[in-house]
């Protein structure tokens, strides 16, 4: 004779009334002999979802099961709140209205998107497996040394889908690939800057350098560059 094996989870018989905060059920979940916990359930008013198994206690399928019960209990309420923020989420989107962007907005836009295309287009910005096939570094781990040279402030890249893009015009690129010695210092003065506006600031015409770009003086005057960048950054000190 064998008695019947008993699985059950138990939750409290009350429930918190706020639908959406983080809550800690506390299931407790018991294995055994359906007699010895039949007496347990008796003085309990907590709710009880209970699994009856048939088969002898020695039985692998049925402790397979019980197995993957128990696993399922202990992330059924993460399961739930995931389930109920979703929905609460997207109540709260149904009801927010949907503002268009005003038409300066739109234009202002437009002319980033124009300038950023402009700068991709140039070709004076490489990926950093380019940068090493020509500087002969690490084919294993290509982006290895420009990422030391940006980290280090000698040179900036653009992020472009996914992929950092580095200036050409920055680089020595003679006696394999390495930054401007220049650079370290212009990019400490424009550090106020972010990546993309250091793009658009070597591109364009500037009247510090008589109406020339950055990017084309850096090797033939690179202090009349460094100036330059000292005065725009004084200009959006005190802009």
């Amino acid at each position: 004779m064998y008695r019947d094996n008993l699985y059950r989870m138990e939750v409290p018989s009350t429930m918190p009334a706020h639908a959406f905060a983080p809550r800690n059920l506390n299931w407790n979940v018991e294995q055994g002999e359906a007699q010895d916990l039949a007496h347990g359930l008796e003085k309990s008013e907590a709710q009880a979802l209970v699994f009856v198994s048939h088969a002898r206690p020695d039985d692998e399928r049925t402790k397979a099961l019980f197995g993957f019960l128990r696993r399922a209990s202990e992330v059924a309420d993460v399961m739930i709140e995931k389930k109920q923020q979703s929905s609460w989420d997207a109540i709260i989107e149904a009801l927010t209205p949907t503002l268009p962007l005003t038409s300066s907005r739109v234009l202002e836009a437009k002319m980033l998107a124009q300038a950023m295309t402009k700068v991709i287009e140039s070709e004076d910005f490489a990926r950093a497996a380019d940068i090493a096939e020509i500087g002969h570094f690490s084919s294993k781990n290509p982006s290895s040394q420009p990422n030391r040279w940006k980290n280090s402030g000698l040179i900036f890249a653009i992020p472009y889908k996914g992929v950092d893009l580095y200036p050409l015009y920055a680089l020595e690129l003679q006696n394999g690939a390495k930054p401007l010695p220049i650079m370290e210092k212009i990019l400490g003065v424009l550090q106020e800057k972010d990546d993309w506006q250091k793009a658009f600031w070597f591109a364009s015409p500037n009247s510090y350098l008589k109406s020339k770009a950055p990017k084309d003086l850096l090797k033939s005057k690179p202090q009349d560059v460094l100036r330059a960048a000292e005065t725009e950054a004084a200009g959006v000190q005190h802009g």
